[in-house]
């Protein structure tokens, strides 16, 4: 493989967002002697090196000891969401608990910052200092929902003892209330609560018997299995359970469950309907609110290939006063999360097709909800952008009302396909792409471009109402009005924008679709000033907006109010962070609320280091781009060469400039725990265009890794006879296949993946399958999307059984000559009999293979004790294989 200039930058702290560095090219002897050895003489090296290649001064023992440690790791905590109430008088944040201080470890498939949270409150009126929410169980993990239309109660989550609740807090007293039936909830927004009015919540609740397995899977599937296997041992009961392809009763019907409403002043509890509602939305005045039923899983189309699991999603209208329901537009199968309500209140906007089809010939959809009259809007000669270009789900930007048209996101149709109405599947950040911007678009198909003069125009609407939308673009925000005027509300002469996207516990804060009603917020960053804007509903005309300067470089706004004139801002250092309030015409320092992880202020993390070279295409020579992996160097380092840790997961461009914090939550797998080992550790850069070949979505994955060691090699600070191939999730996939494509490894980690693609296709998605059936079969979009993931073969084995043997390092295991240790869970969404496989075929042919198994544990260890022995086990298999010498205390029990 030929290997192109290679160009080397350092970096402070770890991988985070692209920033300008300025390359300064040395040249250093010592580099190139070393080059020589390693490298073909035709080979060309440029070395920014003397960073690198110039050991630091000596270390002593003390200052050895300041990398990161599994017991400092183990006692950070966190900060999640925060939000002001709509008067601006209270504030409430998340704060998580240290680790090692939960008060359980069995959430979800893994504990390690997904939950250990609870909420505070701050008075801003009465000036008091944090507290937290009196009401809510202190031994229970709860997380921000959402207030009230005027802010007198917060809806909380809560999850304790394996069970999650759905609580009302009054802000005044702090007293909570608990609601049943326990609610269903996930992080696409699909399913929130939602305020109805100041005093009621509806919700979608989980149906009887499945009030455990949300929430915590691990927790729900081990007391079922505890008690089913007892109750056959007794031999007193039927313990049979059966799933059919082909359902007596069609799943077109609604899945279980129900839509409830619940009081918060009376605590009663209203069914408004069986079974499972998404997308809820009440309308502007609170009398109606819109949801979509969902239909179990229908039959699979053998000639079609599955980019999802089928259901169907019907728009079905309730009247709260009334308490009556009624369907609307017959045949039409919605996208959930694409509802959206006129501002008048008289229609609803969403994306639908018709029956029997599917999204890729979707249109938006108008319904007038007083008489049920449909009006499709088919956008000819455009083609909807996506949500997964930014990283989400394969469903169009939101659409907006814009008078009687509507305004959409989109992009023009490719040369020959100018009559059609598109929305084509997209990756993750897919390149190539034409530029997307914000259309007009009427009833009868004729559209305008709104933005086609502006730069970087995002596709989110950050406000929307009676008489404009407001976007994001690189001149500045602007207002898009129903008249057709355009009017700035902000300058990008006021600095760089972001808009900050406010999350929830149902609702991952980076989907970026905020409400409309609910002003907004963005950062504006000038130099080293910034500043949080604060936008207000744009009910008529032009919303509000307020300036709060930041109180410290490098703060960042986090919540606002435009009503309590305050700005809640993060500052992050090197490890811990600090919450700071802003007031505006109050102390412009900002008054502290909660700071954290001062125990890590010393530890030294070691520091990123930028390698880029020219990486060709596997199937192709004269196809080649300049990507850049990521190598990190431990702190306080003497001995060059190092051993190398390199990590592999399919896709991954990774970016080595600086973020702070350096580690934002307890992740047991940090890089930085290897270079508190004193190893080396690398990220290669695989984008998905550079691995994939004819034979396979990862056949090209070992000639991508050849190259990024070439040039990692080169800096002269990886000793080339100990470095260790390691890959978690897909990322164990791809390092078990490219150990047998390439033998430059002195050992194998794999963790918690799979093995053979075709039991993997055909098999259950691990403990998923165990409580819900309709789990049977999800594994088929991975290899059957067109989009969206990295191990799409176009078909199944029924078509092409020989790419997935190719494919599979089970079948590969005689052509891995390094030693392996493989890890796995019994509770994990990948199987852990795929690994039972994997440890089976090494057996088999005769390898040095380890295979360590963690009982009650998910995807990876969340259990402390299992992380330390995890741990453990690393330091032992690393002084087995000779790659690093014994460790006090390496030895498993």
């Amino acid at each position: 493989m030929r290997v192109s200039p290679v160009l080397i930058r350092a970096a402070a702290s770890s991988p985070g967002r692209a920033r300008p560095v300025t390359r300064t090219l040395v040249a250093c002897r010592s580099c190139l002697s070393l080059v020589r050895r390693l490298l073909p003489a035709t080979v060309l090296l440029v070395l920014s090196a003397c960073s690198l290649a110039l050991s630091p001064a000596a270390a002593s023992p003390q200052e050895r000891s300041k990398g990161l440690t599994l017991d400092a790791l183990l006692k950070m905590e966190g900060l999640g969401e925060a939000r002001f109430d709509p008067t601006g008088r209270w504030l409430v944040f998340e704060r998580i608990r240290p680790y090692d201080a939960y008060p359980d470890y069995s959430y979800r498939t893994h504990a390690f910052r997904s939950s250990g949270h609870q909420v505070w409150r701050v008075d801003l009126q009465a000036g008091t200092d944090p507290e937290l929410m009196p009401g809510i169980d202190p031994s229970a993990h709860a997380w921000i929902e959402s207030f009230s239309p005027d802010g007198t109660r917060l809806a909380v989550t809560q999850y304790r003892a394996s069970r999650l609740s759905l609580s009302a807090c009054e802000m005044e007293t702090g007293a909570c209330k608990a609601f049943e039936p326990v609610p269903r909830t996930d992080w696409t927004g699909e399913y929130r609560p939602v305020w109805v009015s100041e005093d009621q919540l509806v919700y979608t609740a989980l149906p009887a018997g499945q009030e455990m397995a949300q929430a915590s899977l691990r927790a729900a599937t081990g007391a079922w299995l505890t008690k089913t296997w007892a109750a056959a041992w007794r031999g007193d009961t039927v313990t049979s359970d059966e799933v059919r392809t082909r359902p007596p009763v069609t799943s077109s019907e609604s899945v279980a469950g129900q839509l409830v409403r619940v009081d918060a002043r009376t605590g009663e509890t209203d069914i408004m309907a069986e079974g499972r509602f998404a997308d809820l939305r009440p309308s502007p005045d609170g009398t109606q609110l819109a949801a979509l039923a969902v239909s179990g899983p229908l039959p699979l189309d053998p000639g079609r290939l599955q980019a999802a699991i089928p259901r169907r999603h019907r728009l079905v209208l309730f009247d709260l006063e009334a308490g009556t329901q009624e369907q609307l537009a017959d045949g039409k199968d919605f996208a959930a999360y694409t509802l959206a309500w006129a501002p008048e209140g008289d229609g609803l906007l969403g994306f639908a097709w018709e029956d029997g089809s599917g999204p890729s010939s979707g249109r938006f959809r108008v319904i007038d909800t007083a008489t049920g009259k449909l009006t499709t809007y088919t956008h000819s000669g455009l083609d909807l952008a996506s949500e997964r270009e930014r990283g989400f789900a394969m469903r169009p930007e939101r659409a907006v009302f814009l008078g009687k048209d509507i305004a959409i996101f989109a992009r023009p149709v490719p040369t020959g396909h100018e009559s059609e109405a598109l929305f084509t599947p997209k990756d993750i950040g897919e390149a190539g792409l034409a530029r997307s911007d914000w259309y007009r678009l009427s009833a009868d198909g004729t559209h305008e471009a709104l933005t086609g003069d502006l730069d970087h125009v995002s596709g989110v609407p950050l406000e929307t109402g009676r008489d404009c939308f407001l976007i994001q673009a690189g001149q500045g925000l602007y207002c898009m009005g129903s008249d057709r005027r355009r009017k700035q509300l902000i300058s990008s002469a006021s600095g760089d924008l972001r808009f900050v996207p406010a999350g929830s516990y149902s609702t991952y804060g980076a989907l970026s679709r905020p409400d409309p009603g609910g002003g907004a917020l963005v950062e504006a960053s000038k130099g080293e000033a910034s500043a949080a804007i604060l936008i207000g509903p744009a009910t008529r005309g032009l919303p509000e907006t307020m300036s709060v300067k930041s109180p410290a470089k490098g703060a960042a706004p986090i919540a606002g109010s435009l009503k309590g004139a305050a700005a809640l801002f993060r500052v992050g250092s090197r490890a811990g962070a600090e919450l700071l309030l802003v007031r505006e015409g109050a102390d412009t320092r900002g008054r502290p609320l909660a700071r954290i992880n001062d125990h890590l202020q010393d530890v030294a993390f070691g520091t990123w280091h930028s390698v880029s070279y020219r990486l060709e295409h596997p199937g192709d020579a004269s196809v080649a781009q300049d990507v850049a992996s990521c190598l990190l160097l431990p702190p306080n380092t003497t001995e060059v060469p190092l051993p190398l840790i390199v990590e592999v997961y399919p896709g991954t461009v990774p970016r080595c400039e600086p973020r702070t914090p350096i580690l934002s939550y307890p992740n047991p797998n940090s890089p930085y725990l290897w270079a508190g080992r004193g190893y080396a550790y690398a990220r290669i850069a695989l984008p998905r265009d550079y691995i994939g070949t004819e034979d396979g979505p990862i056949a090209g994955m070992d000639e991508a890794v050849d190259a990024g060691l070439d040039a990692l090699l080169a800096t002269g600070h990886v000793d080339p006879d100990k470095i260790v191939l390691s890959g978690f999730s897909q990322g164990a996939v791809s390092a078990l296949y490219v150990a047998a494509h390439s033998h430059r490894f002195a050992a194998i980690i794999a963790r918690n993946g799979w093995a053979d693609l075709t039991s993997h296709y055909f098999g259950p998605p691990g403990i998923y399958s165990i409580l819900d059936p309709d789990y049977f079969g999800s594994e088929f979009i991975r290899y059957e999307a067109g989009a969206g993931s990295e191990f799409s073969l176009g078909g199944s084995p029924f078509e092409d059984p020989g790419i997935f043997y190719r494919n599979s390092p089970v079948l590969l295991a005689p052509d891995i000559n390094a030693p392996v240790l493989l890890m796995h869970s019994d509770m994990d969404s990948f199987s852990m009999e795929q690994f039972d496989e994997m440890y089976s075929a090494l057996l088999r042919a005769g390898k040095d293979a380890r295979y360590v198994r963690y009982w009650g544990e998910g995807h990876g260890p969340s259990s402390p004790a299992n992380i330390r022995d995890m741990w453990t086990r690393f330091d032992a298999f690393m002084e087995d294989v000779g790659v690093m010498p014994a460790v006090a205390g390496s030895t498993p029990e």
